[in-house]
């Protein structure tokens, strides 16, 4: 998320200003390229941010728990929805004071170990509130794939795409590992200058961002996510055309992984 300060000069002021046009354009091609769900778009309002989601009706769900503060992901998670014709879970906001509230899970604070991020009231009542919005937006019941996906800044992770996995076997992830070239390379089709990333995935690789407390603490232990992956992206794969080439990549993913599923 972008923070203008009070005072600066006014050629700095017009830089917070061209991320959120491009935020709105990024938004608006995602929209376009929406293929469609038979369920409404709905909002639900929090005094420390908004959620968005659409209903699934396909056992399919995608979100961005910090859909502003990971730049560009919320609009990413409506176009991978949109390729894959699924619901989708937006939240935005959820930063009083600079601080992030982590949505997904009843804790608040980024870049910090499970154990040392705060389990407060207010990350409590948020945590609360996105579970219910992923009830809802699960509509028919337990889901056959959640999806999260995320941003970070990493230098470690920046060659990587990487997959943090619940309920899914070695052999389960195999196949998608295999496939990656090839979702690669329809990546590149929709954005040529796409960066060359390598995909890391649970059970079979070691990465640095496992999701851990949100399987211990928040979602990714709660019904209806039976099933669940949590995607890092670099920053390089959300920015400018080469957001859509993940959108195409992701969408790809969750197919395999789909049918790698018993």
């Amino acid at each position: 998320m972008v923070y203008e300060p009070r005072h600066e000069p006014p050629a700095l002021r017009t830089q917070p200003m061209r991320a959120t046009l491009i935020r709105i354009l990024l938004l608006a091609a995602a929209i376009a390229g929406w293929h469609g769900t038979a369920a409404a778009q709905e909002r639900v309002r929090h005094a420390l941010g908004d959620f968005e989601y659409a209903a699934s009706v396909n056992g399919v769900l995608i979100a961005a728990p910090h859909g502003t503060f990971d730049a560009y992901t919320d609009a990413l998670a409506l176009s991978v929805a949109g390729h894959l014709g699924a619901g989708y879970v937006v939240a935005r906001h959820f930063t009083p004071n600079r601080v992030r509230i982590n949505v997904n899970r009843p804790t608040e604070g980024a870049f910090s170990a499970c154990a040392n991020e705060p389990q407060t009231e207010r990350a409590a009542d948020v945590y609360a509130g996105y579970r219910a919005v992923v009830m809802r937006a699960a509509s028919a019941g337990p889901l056959d794939l959640y999806v999260e996906i995320h941003g970070n800044s990493n230098p470690r992770s920046a060659p990587f795409v990487e997959v943090a996995t619940v309920g899914m076997s070695d052999a389960q992830v195999r196949r998608a590992k295999d496939a990656f070239p090839v979702m690669l390379e329809r990546a590149r089709q929709r954005a040529p200058a796409y960066p060359d990333l390598e995909l890391l995935i649970e059970p079979i690789d070691r990465l640095n961002f496992t999701a851990s407390c949100a399987k211990k603490l928040g979602i990714f232990a709660s019904e209806p996510v039976r099933r669940g992956v949590h995607v890092e992206l670099p920053r390089a794969a959300r920015e400018g055309d080469a957001l859509q080439g993940s959108a195409v990549l992701i969408a790809d993913l969750v197919r395999e992984l789909l049918k790698a599923q018993p």
